[in-house]
């Protein structure tokens, strides 16, 4: 059997465009010590795209996934992923822990979907390689906002009307990272191994080179055309609350402050619309209006989601884990004059900055529970951040992890985000399972991944739709206290679910611009 701990020797970074590495001689020698082997080719690919790669590659199928980050709203980063493979999938279904597909030997099965989670991370760790991108494969997809309930105690009132999984996380193994700063695409097909026989390890070592081959071939492969023109409709939506129903709560929300039950509260609302939009088109739009630090699109078995995330639930990167609380939000001006006076005013307000505190307060609380005493600190402490609509105020909270803690323990420890529960956490859940009328599902949970090196990074599930059946579903939200006007904190909701209402009208436009051929 092949250990998951360790390494005893490391095969050279990458050099060369187009071999394979490591060797099957390398490859060998890290048999014996590894769990997971990514076998990789780099190839130069200075004229694709993200969403061509995408399209390539993984088509329409099920278990694939595309990640996008613009930093600040604007730039684009160095890398994008591309999941192109995905043999099996952890889910849960009556509140038990099952796998879809073909999962390798020896990973966990029933129980709680957490715990497995856990575990399937833990048997499936395995020490990074050097040169290789920040992702190489893992544990990718979400985890619902509704898994709070495996830890947290919490009435049971909200109706679960869409029966979503709690959690569905794709087994990636195969995945096309785009370098943009240097134009190339790193191909990556991980040999999960099991079995360390010399006759065994040539065959995942085969097998990985074969998936690397299709993968090469399919980049060759002349892609549908893409140009399209689209319309720009008023989103056509219909409200699972009335307005008057939604204020009603808040005020509830506002009483139980004033009591001194909470400091405050975030009640959530959710929009639907009928759709006969491509995901991927959906994707295309969201990516263009309203670019940000977490751009996904995750086809998954009957359902796919679409999200453009401002904010990080939490990052961990070589034992560091690092959160950017977020409260504070102004409107971006028409120049760079009108930009200046606003930030001002946002700074200078009171509410905001109260808020604010409270959250990096949670972030530094949050923290505490998994990184070693004495490292938790604050930087950038109230920092502005613009992004193409919106300012937001932005703290980092960073500490390093204690000894055997994970990134699994860091998102378990930091879930749900305060900024999508409000304060005190546990009393805030429960007000909002009396004011909601059905469970969150999607919303206010995570997407992201947990990878085979230890690392993850995941994106706080807002400003996300949920499509399935030819309908999305969109969850925005408001932070409540004590002076909090109901009526505006419904048109809160209204204006944070526009843009993502808004890409779904327009992507069910979309048309083959002019001269493309179909």
């Amino acid at each position: 059997m092949v250990s998951a701990i360790g390494i005893s020797s490391r095969p050279p970074a990458i050099t060369g465009m187009g071999e394979v590495s490591p060797t099957r001689e390398e490859f060998h020698a890290l048999a014996a010590s590894r769990r997971v082997i990514p076998v990789v080719r780099r190839v130069l690919a200075d004229a694709e795209t993200p969403v061509g790669v995408y399209r390539k590659l993984a088509g329409d199928r099920p278990g694939t996934f595309l990640f996008e980050s613009a930093e600040n709203g604007r730039s684009w980063s160095r890398w994008s992923f591309v999941g192109v493979r995905s043999p099996a999938a952890l889910t849960a279904t009556g509140g038990e822990a099952h796998w879809t597909g073909t999962p390798p030997v020896g990973l966990p099965v029933g129980g709680d979907p957490l715990d497995a989670l856990r575990e399937t991370v833990r048997v499936l760790h395995t020490d990074p390689l050097p040169g290789l991108p920040p992702l190489t494969g893992g544990m990718v997809g979400y985890i619902g906002y509704d898994v709070v309930r495996r830890l947290e105690r919490l009435p049971e009132l909200a109706e679960d009307d869409l029966e979503l999984p709690e959690l569905v996380m794709l087994l990636a193994t195969d995945l096309a990272a785009l370098d943009h700063h240097e134009g190339t695409i790193t191909l990556i097909a991980n040999a999960v191994n099991w079995d360390d026989s010399a006759e065994r390890v040539d065959a995942a070592y085969d097998d990985a080179v074969a998936r690397l081959d299709a993968m090469t071939v399919g980049l060759q492969t002349p892609a549908p055309p893409t140009a399209a023109v689209f319309d720009r409709p008023k989103p056509d939506y219909t409200r699972r609350r009335e307005p008057g129903e939604y204020q009603d709560a808040v005020r509830a929300a506002k009483e139980a402050i004033q009591a001194g039950e909470a400091f405050q509260v975030v009640v959530s609302q959710r929009f639907e619309m009928r759709t006969e939009a491509d995901p991927l088109d959906v994707y295309r739009i969201l990516r263009t209006t309203n670019p940000s630090p977490y751009m996904y699109l995750l086809r998954l078995d009957g359902f796919s989601i679409v999200g453009s995330s401002p904010e990080a639930l939490v990052t961990v990167r070589d034992g560091r884990a690092t959160t950017h609380p977020i409260a504070g939000t102004r409107w971006r001006g028409v120049d760079p004059e009108e930009d200046q006076i606003l930030e001002k005013d946002l700074l200078a307000d009171e509410k905001e900055r109260a808020e604010h505190v409270m959250l990096v307060d949670l972030g530094r609380n949050d923290l505490g529970r998994v990184c070693k005493p004495g490292t938790v600190s604050v930087v950038d402490f109230f920092r502005v951040e613009r992004y193409s609509h919106v300012m937001h105020i932005v703290s980092t909270v960073t500490g390093e992890l204690a000894e055997g803690k994970t990134a699994f323990d860091a998102v378990a420890a930091c879930f749900p985000a305060g900024t999508l529960s409000g304060a005190p956490k546990p009393r805030a859940m429960e007000l909002i399972e009396e004011l909601e009328p059905t469970r969150r599902g999607l919303y206010g949970g995570v997407v992201g991944y947990l990878d085979f090196a230890g690392d993850g990074d995941t994106a706080i599930a807002i400003r996300t739709a949920l499509i399935r059946d030819g309908v999305a579903y969109v969850q925005a939200g408001a932070g409540i206290v004590a002076d909090s006007d109901p009526a505006a904190e419904d048109t809160e909701c209204v204006n944070k679910a526009g843009a993502v209402l808004a890409a779904v009208a327009m992507a069910a436009t979309m048309a083959p611009a002019t001269g493309a051929d179909g």
